[in-house]
């Protein structure tokens, strides 16, 4: 049986935050053909979507407790203190990183690879995608009404990097080894994001979640609290939060931003900056 979503007055108004973006309250669904298999109910489960001919698969993460964040230091931005976190609420998240065609079926006019990720997008225009494919598959009836498309918050991000409750607590997202499950700039040859998928999963079928592209998630950059947290987000700082590191960075001397823990915050965009998507 799916556990109750519950949670204070203010955890709720937080997750509200989280689940709503001005820019993309203005857009427009792409019009086109949604469907999924096997057929969405409000028990979530693993499913393959296609959206105007272009296949993503969403991966299901069952709610959990687990520890979030570190007590390391020598990072560029902090990670601690390590605190516990429990998310109510069964998710998916996406097999991959969106790609440029999965983006294009849904904010433009097809076409483009659906093995390369998409970067160079702001993390407003992250949200506004996941808002207009919320919005495509409402309108044919996909998914059910009280569940959406959205950007992952950190916690939500951090949990699947570590594999959920089937985590083995690797340093990495699905390995100790970083050349097993990450794309970098010393195992690529290559300062830009790759095809998805040319490194092992984690332990819950996800790719990339270190290495390859970096990945925004919806929080916005603070430090964290000792507090034990319930369904976090963060919705006030003067930048967002990347997470995954990306082939940008030389792991010899960056190790950290590969991590599940590692974080970076940043305003604006740039090649290496794509994102990944979750339902719930």
């Amino acid at each position: 049986m799916r556990r109750m979503f519950v949670t204070s007055l203010i955890a709720s108004a937080m997750c509200l935050a989280c689940a709503q973006n001005s820019d993309a309250q203005n857009s427009s669904a792409t019009n086109g053909k949604f469907s999924a298999v096997p057929k969405m109910t409000s028990d979530l489960q693993t499913t393959t979507f296609t959206v105007n001919g272009v296949e993503f698969k969403m991966i299901l993460v069952e709610a959990g407790t687990f520890t979030m964040g570190s007590s390391k230091k020598g990072v560029a931005f902090s990670e601690s203190p390590a605190h516990k976190v429990t998310l109510t609420k069964d998710y998916l998240m996406g097999e991959t990183e969106v790609t440029i065609a999965l983006w294009n079926a849904v904010m433009g006019n097809g076409g483009g690879s659906n093995t390369m990720p998409k970067t160079s997008i702001t993390r407003n225009q992250a949200a506004q995608f996941a808002e207009r494919l919320s919005r495509l598959a409402h309108e044919q009836g996909i998914i059910p009404s009280d569940v959406n498309f959205r950007i992952p918050t950190e916690a939500q991000w951090e949990y699947a990097a570590k594999g959920g409750k089937y985590s083995k607590g690797y340093t990495y997202s699905g390995s100790n080894d970083i050349n097993e499950v990450a794309v970098t700039l010393e195992n690529s040859h290559s300062s830009s994001p790759i095809s998805v998928k040319t490194k092992k999963p984690n332990e819950l079928g996800l790719y990339d979640m270190s290495g390859n592209a970096y990945e925004w998630v919806y929080d916005m950059s603070g430090s964290y609290s000792s507090a034990d947290q319930t369904d976090p987000c963060n919705t006030s700082g003067s930048s967002y939060v990347k997470r995954g590191g990306s082939n940008y960075h030389n792991f010899n001397s960056e190790s950290y931003l590969f991590t599940t823990t590692g974080r970076y915050f940043y305003g604006s965009t740039d090649w290496t900056i794509g994102t990944r998507i979750c339902l719930w």
